[in-house]
């Protein structure tokens, strides 16, 4: 799934190339990918782009917001080419200078949306802290671990403390902070969350900046693969630099990464 970085990079790219187009229709090609549309609706132009957690807001100058949701397997895809094609397109948005967004979706989980401009969207009013904004500092999160005996690589990836972490960024940020995933959150030092909001500050630009991280289906808008998969030092790899073997166990059922001997 698409993580904050990725979708940070899609909107980036986005506020790059459909700022002011008008949008002409919105064409749904499986059933349940676009809620709430009707025909002949205004649209409007785009104005802006932004992101609340993973969810992609984009607002207009007609009384609507398309709001949208990647999941597992979602891409946009920005397409000039009328004529090019995309496997696995589940919908589309037409703009009035015949170039297009194409929702590519393998595993068809992801949404597109049609809201009212000031309507509220309750998943998105339940989601945390924004990670890169002030509000996540280490006052915020102690509040949020205290009494909380489950493991802190669980809670670091609930959306309803902090919004926009995946398992990929989590296990790297507790790698940096050389904290076991296992590890009782509430029996982790003032220290040790300090560390954690560093790292995740740290991370989360680092990944931006490189176009996030591809591991398999994750694209940027020109459909090209991020890069900060060359740079993880923990997921999927074999030692750690300091020469122990990483250690693969499941949690919740994901693939949990870490090195026994530095991560305490």
């Amino acid at each position: 799934m698409p993580e904050l970085p990725e979708v940070q990079t899609i909107i980036n790219g986005l506020n790059s190339k459909i700022i002011e187009k008008k949008i002409c229709r919105i064409a749904e090609y499986r059933k349940g990918t676009v809620e709430n549309s009707l025909p002949n609706m205004d649209y409007g132009k785009v104005k802006l782009v932004e992101r609340r957690g993973k969810y992609i807001i984009i607002k207009t100058t007609a009384d609507c917001k398309i709001v949208i949701h990647l999941r597992m397997t979602g891409k946009l895809i920005f397409e000039v080419d009328s004529d090019k094609q995309s496997k696995y397109c589940r919908a589309e948005i037409f703009f009035s200078d015949g170039s297009r967004l194409i929702f590519d979706d393998v595993r068809t989980f992801g949404k597109i949306q049609i809201m009212k401009k000031n309507q509220a969207v309750p998943a998105i009013e339940e989601l945390g802290a924004e990670p890169l904004s002030d509000q996540l500092n280490p006052e915020f999160l102690s509040k949020q671990l205290k009494n909380r005996k489950a493991p802190i690589r669980n809670l670091l990836l609930n959306q309803n403390i902090i919004a926009g972490l995946g398992n990929i960024y989590v296990l790297e940020i507790l790698y940096r902070c050389k904290i076991d995933p296992r590890k009782q959150a509430d029996r982790l030092s003032l220290k040790q969350i300090e560390k954690i909001v560093g790292q995740t500050k740290i991370v989360l630009k680092e990944a931006i900046e490189k176009n996030g991280t591809t591991i398999s289906d994750y694209r940027s808008v020109e459909d090209q693969s991020g890069q900060f998969q060359n740079f993880l030092r923990v997921y999927q790899k074999k030692k750690c630099k300091c020469g122990t073997e990483i250690k693969r166990i499941k949690m919740a059922g994901r693939s949990t990464y870490f090195c026994p001997s530095c991560q305490q």
